[in-house]
């Protein structure tokens, strides 16, 4: 299906911090799956997500790459805001992070 909606690009920061090597792009489609990029600044590696959108709890939750952990969660309708919680579940429990919503260079 065709009809991707971009969601943004947003910056994973954690506590206090002010930059992040760690960007996310993503975009979502009509049923509900999530795909976008990862990508790691620093040492420039760039992965592709995947996920999807539970219908009925409204959560948006994916993986980077082929790795199963750790799963990014959010709620869907958090996205469309400038700043928004993360929770990051690990094998090791669960952190709480936060995506900043970076500005798209203009249309030329």
């Amino acid at each position: 299906d065709g009809q991707w909606m971009t969601l943004g690009i947003f910056a994973l920061v954690e506590g206090d911090e002010t930059t992040s090597d760690d960007v996310f792009q993503l975009a979502v489609n009509p049923q509900g799956v999530l795909r976008g990029n990862y990508h790691n600044v620093k040492n420039k590696d760039m992965e592709p997500i995947t996920g999807s959108v539970d219908k009925k709890t409204q959560k948006a939750a994916w993986t980077i790459g082929a790795d199963k952990t750790p799963v990014y969660e959010a709620g869907i309708a958090n996205l469309t805001k400038d700043a928004t919680p993360l929770l990051v579940h690990t094998a090791d429990g669960v952190r709480q992070v936060s995506l900043i919503r970076l500005e798209q260079p203009p249309q030329q």
